[in-house]
């Protein structure tokens, strides 16, 4: 018996507590975004749909924010829930889908603030019959992967665009991955793109978002079967967490598993705090069965979120919970057994290697962390966010952030609103 895996795609950003004390792992992206050349504005840090950093002038310490003023609702329904924002260079570049003489084109917006957007690259050839899937600030280049579709619709290719300034793009097919890959998370850091396997498996790594190889976090001996849920970049290298599991016994519960690499190719397993009287090790030192599910980084440290500690009898699990972990350095991982308020079911979490923003979807709160481990509250002024659905999501800025809502199932058309910042005066970039 194995404890069943939920993937919810990057854009969920929740820990489903109930599925997680049922015994499922609920997977959460790591999201980050970059910059646009030709918009207004000052460089970005990376932050939403992927990890990425421009230079490491993208890495000076953040101020705390003091406070946050919400700008009215804009209706942007040009805008899909399969929609992909990234912040990059000051603005923001959306890729999204529209339909248009019986087939799905591509169609690529810029915005310097977030409220008025433009068209970017209009009725560009390569992006006719086709779909995103994430868009990635990497460095100098955005990077965009989807999917081209050939015979009538039948057969779908996946595909990379890139681009320098948002505006001109090149399109290649993705060399590397079998039909049966489907990546899931993708970031961008020191060595590349690296990203996950949709559903749990071993990392891929590419140096230009076009050929991809695969990169086990683990040496294929028969004995280990890892599963890496979320991975991330920070200034020096990349992180990822997960669970590994005994390939030779089907009956074996997993056990939480991190790692750590420089180069996003070679990758060295990380301790994990041992929980101390749980019975659901096995072995001394082992680590605590469960999963991290999703994982954030900021300037000073990072955190995991994942399904951790229960206790096993009779070949179940009993009592399992939703726990955090956090990290310094990505090497070394310490179990808080409680979940942060910050980190709980209702809070939607961003990173961008700077500092951690949480917003609870029900009472629309803002808390910011540099570490993962203290939170303060942001205040908030302005037109109050109203009717969330459960597919909105945000992108987080130095300046700000902005919420980007589909609608329900089509029901509604998507809307955004932007959040400006003050920052705490003389702040130094960790938290109070």
């Amino acid at each position: 018996m194995t404890i069943g895996r939920l993937h919810q795609r990057h854009r969920s950003g929740r820990v489903d507590s109930a599925a997680c004390a049922a015994g499922l792992m609920v997977a959460l992206a790591v999201v980050t975004v970059g910059g646009l050349s030709g918009c207004s504005g000052t460089q970005t840090t990376p932050t939403n749909a992927v990890k990425s950093w421009d230079s490491p002038t993208s890495w000076d310490s953040p101020t705390a924010w003091d406070s946050l003023t919400w700008s009215g609702t804009v209706t942007a329904a040009s805008f899909s829930s399969d929609t992909e924002i990234a912040s990059w260079r000051g603005g923001l570049v959306a890729a999204t889908p529209v339909n248009r003489d019986r087939s799905t084109q591509i169609q690529i917006r810029v915005s310097a603030d977030g409220i008025a957007w433009s068209d970017a690259a209009p009725d560009d050839p390569i992006f006719l019959d086709a779909s995103p899937l994430s868009l990635v600030a990497g460095g100098s280049n955005l990077l965009l992967l989807g999917y081209r579709y050939a015979e009538g619709g039948s057969v779908a290719k996946l595909t990379a665009w890139s681009s320098t300034d948002g505006r001109s793009w090149q399109a290649s097919d993705v060399l590397g991955l079998t039909d049966y890959v489907t990546l899931g998370d993708v970031v961008a850091g020191p060595g590349g793109f690296v990203a996950t396997t949709h559903g749990g498996g071993p990392l891929w790594r590419s140096s230009d978002g076009f050929r991809w190889y695969e990169v086990s976090p683990e040496r294929d001996t028969n004995t280990w079967r890892a599963s890496v849920s979320w991975v991330a970049a920070t200034v020096t290298g990349y992180v990822a967490g997960g669970d590994i599991e005994w390939a030779r016994y089907t009956d074996q519960f997993p056990e939480v598993a991190a790692w750590s690499s420089a180069d996003g190719q070679n990758w060295q397993r990380a301790a994990v705090d041992e929980t101390p009287g749980s019975q659901a090790t096995y072995g001394p030192g082992a680590a605590p069965v469960g999963s991290m599910g999703g994982g954030y980084v900021g300037q000073d440290g990072s955190i995991a979120i994942g399904y951790c500690c229960a206790t096993v009898e009779d070949f179940a699990i009993k009592g399992g919970q939703t726990v955090a972990w956090t990290s310094t350095d990505g090497s070394t991982w310490h179990l808080g057994r409680d979940l942060p308020t910050e980190a709980g079911p209702d809070w939607r979490l961003e990173a961008d290697g700077g500092r951690i923003v949480a917003l609870n979807e029900i009472t629309l709160q803002v808390h910011e962390s540099f570490d993962g481990r203290a939170w303060r509250e942001v205040s908030t002024t302005g037109f109050a966010l109203t009717g969330l659905s459960s597919s909105a999501r945000f992108v987080l800025m130095p300046g700000g952030l902005l919420v980007f809502d589909p609608g329900a199932s089509g029901s509604t058309p998507a809307r955004l609103w932007l959040a400006t910042a003050t920052s705490l005066s003389g702040g130094s970039g960790v938290a109070p």
